[in-house]
């Protein structure tokens, strides 16, 4: 007995020495930032901030209304002004698809940031900072990636389709190079990512309604009424609903940026505070360099998102802005916004790992709002704005992708089989196909296992192989220009090998190096060579089109196609910045040696001691990140700043065409109402019915 009563001593003496090293780390994190009020699961909010939920949530659907009513009643008020013969199908696609092509300044800009920003940029970008640390400023080159390419390409499509009337997003296509195989190739090469991404917006819905509501996963009924919501609004406004709501939207998300990020480091510090010295960090692996893998993995990944100037909802609205001095204005903000976008999400992110450590959640962002709303009152109202620019975010991608998706299979299939159709006809047929487009992405969406993760991983990949065609058609003289199968059969060579790399090679850890659309785009560009390459070779002389492969062409205005000389007179007085070698060569060369480019894993992280701490760790760090992300962020201050002397260059009177009054081929023609014959002669390598094509030019490399 007395052995006994000896050794429960003794147990009480070490479990009071327990508490008191419990007690004494407790005091000391208290000392270096506040504590985070852990909940009990960091994907569910409590009570008191659901309420909140439960009142800011209705209040943006009643704007989101009320601003869709705006898109329709001024959608009317054009029609009602529109003199009768502009009345018919095609003026109904322009109204409807273009919003009449006369989007103001404002709306244009907004629309195109909110389009750009996705729900992603609110919500996952956090959560791949969660899980990957600094890796995740990837995002911000991406974006510049993106401004890069459609301001490359946009400026020279919007001012031909002041010529040309386009409004569909391959009508260049179709127009330059004259041929239904290549045409409906980039068709399909666009259309399938399309109706990925559309698909993926109810996921994240479905997500993130039933993770703020504690709701069962399987619950549908949110995803299911909001995107009956944004098929109505579609239905009654076009592109002038959804230009408006994304303007709301985008506002929203701008403020919900803005205080995330002046909340958070309030309450805990920047980069710089006691919460990110790497001893003591959560995770002091995101100070190490990364592995020579993750580096090119890096710039791949950003290399992709140079697709965005293909996307058809990008090209929408190039064509729908009323005046050049409105997407002048875009591409500044773009170039800029990624600096208040991704570097607050991957902020949030970081901070997220010290903020819900020790708590499994698969949604570190609803877990930091939540710490954020349970800090003061101020925080309450702040995370209440930051959910609610969530879901902005995400309705503001899937409606874009809706009506862009829509036009396109409109103007591609339905239309070429409805001739002279009225504008009543179309406009039903418009509701019809637009119903079906979102049926799909629903059905899709609701019966997923998870393969549809893995497609959207390459969606962007997919949407690359059709650059190499948008960039031939604007840009490459005769002897650099493919013949229009050969650039066709390049594209799909391309896609199909991003989407079978994403499925075996890229699933062994090892062999993940380059992103699976730049190597199909490696694909794309080799098939292109040695096919034209063997045409050359072989001096075929004499070649004559199918007449199934020439698409009627007489909505574009003119009885003549384009060629590469016609393009640069069109062009001659513009200063373009893709045509500009030291701004290419400065935007992808910075693009390069903004990688970190040192051993990675250095540096080493020592001994870990009986706290968990690595007092031998001592990477270099900058403002509290380490020196290589420093070196990153610096580079794309240069990426930047590149994008932005590019854009002074630009004239904001693009669409002024008084210049070319002298010729009358660059004169803006009126639209042929009833079938012509077909052009007598055509670009190389674009062969009209009964005409000798010669192939003596060479292949772009």
């Amino acid at each position: 007995n007395e052995q006994l009563q000896r050794r429960d001593a003794i147990n009480d003496v070490l479990d009071g020495l327990l508490d008191l090293d419990t007690h004494a780390q407790r005091c000391v994190q208290q000392t270096a930032a506040p504590t985070p009020s852990l909940i009990h699961n960091a994907m569910v909010l409590n009570d008191d901030q659901k309420l909140g939920l439960y009142v800011a949530l209705p209040l943006y659907f009643t704007m989101f209304g009320i601003m869709g009513i705006l898109g329709w009643r001024t959608k009317a008020k054009r029609a009602s002004s529109q003199p009768k013969e502009d009345l018919d199908g095609e003026g109904e696609m322009v109204s409807h698809f273009v919003a009449g092509k006369s989007l103001g300044s404002f709306v244009t800009v907004m629309t195109i940031f909110a389009s750009l920003f996705s729900g992603y940029t609110m919500v996952g970008v956090p959560n791949e900072a969660f899980k990957d640390g600094y890796k995740a400023l990837r995002w911000i080159p991406s974006k510049l990636f993106m401004a890069f390419g459609y301001m490359c390409t946009s400026p020279r499509l919007r001012r031909i389709s002041l010529i040309r009337h386009y409004h569909s997003p391959l009508d260049f296509i179709t127009d330059r190079f004259r041929s239904q195989f290549l045409r409906y190739s980039i068709f399909v090469i666009l259309l399938v990512p399309s109706i990925i991404y559309l698909a993926a917006q109810p996921i994240t819905l479905k997500g993130n309604f039933n993770d703020l509501f504690g709701l069962e996963d399987d619950n549908v009924i949110a995803p299911v009424a909001i995107c009956a919501f944004i098929l109505v609004l579609e239905w009654i406004g076009g592109l002038n609903v959804v230009a408006y709501t994304d303007s709301a939207q985008g506002i929203l998300m701008i403020l919900a940026f803005v205080l995330m990020s002046s909340t958070l480091c309030h309450l805990y510090g920047g980069w710089g505070s006691d919460i990110f010295n790497p001893k003591t960090y959560p995770a002091p692996t995101f100070f190490q360099v990364p592995s020579t893998e993750d580096q090119v993995a890096m710039w791949s990944f950003s290399l992709q998102w140079i697709s965005f100037a293909a996307l058809p909802h990008f090209q929408q609205r190039t064509y729908a802005s009323a005046d050049f001095k409105s997407m002048k204005l875009a591409y500044f903000v773009i170039s800029l916004a990624p600096w208040l976008t991704m570097l607050v999400g991957v902020f949030s992110g970081t901070l997220g790992v010290y903020l819900l450590q020790g708590q499994e959640t698969s949604n570190p962002f609803t877990g930091v709002v939540a710490e954020l709303m349970s800090a003061s009152g101020f925080g309450y109202v702040a995370g209440l704005l930051i959910l609610v620019g969530s879901v902005a975010a995400i309705i503001s991608t899937a409606d874009s992708l809706l009506i862009a998706t829509t036009h396109m299979v409109m103007s591609e299939v339905v239309n070429p089989a409805m001739k002279n159709a009225s504008h009543a006809r179309v406009s039903f047929v418009s509701k019809v196909v637009s119903f079906t487009v979102m049926a799909l992405g629903l059905v899709i969406a609701l019966t997923d296992d998870g393969a549809l993760s893995d497609l959207a991983a390459v969606q962007n990949g997919m949407c690359l192989q059709a650059v190499p065609t948008l960039l031939i058609g604007l840009f490459f003289a005769p002897r650099f220009t493919p013949h229009a199968w050969i650039i066709a059969v390049g594209a799909l060579a391309g896609f199909i090998t991003t989407v079978v790399i994403n499925y075996t090679w890229n699933e062994k850890e090892d062999n993940y190096f380059f992103n699976a659309g730049v190597w199909g785009l490696c694909h794309n560009i080799g098939i292109m060579f040695t096919l034209e390459m063997a045409l050359r070779l072989c001096r075929a002389s004499e070649w004559r089109a199918p007449k199934w492969d020439v698409p009627n062409t007489d909505n574009f205005g003119g009885d003549m196609p384009i060629t590469y000389d016609w393009l640069n007179g069109l062009m001659r007085n513009v200063r373009e910045p893709f045509k500009s070698e030291w701004f290419v060569g400065m935007f992808l060369v910075t693009s390069v040696l903004l990688l970190p480019c040192n051993s990675a894993g250095l540096p080493e992280l020592g001994e870990q001691a009986a706290d968990g701490t690595y007092p031998d760790f001592a990477p270099t760090t900058v403002g509290g990140y380490p020196d290589w992300v420093f070196k990153l962020l610096m580079g794309s201050v240069v990426l930047s700043l590149t994008l932005l002397w590019g854009i002074s260059k630009l004239p904001s009177n693009l669409d002024d065409l008084s210049d070319l009054q002298d010729d009358s081929e660059y004169l803006p023609k009126k639209k042929l109402k009833s079938s012509t014959s077909l052009p007598t002669s055509s670009p190389s390598g674009v062969p009209a019915v009964g005409k000798v094509v010669t192939t003596d030019h060479a292949i772009a490399t």
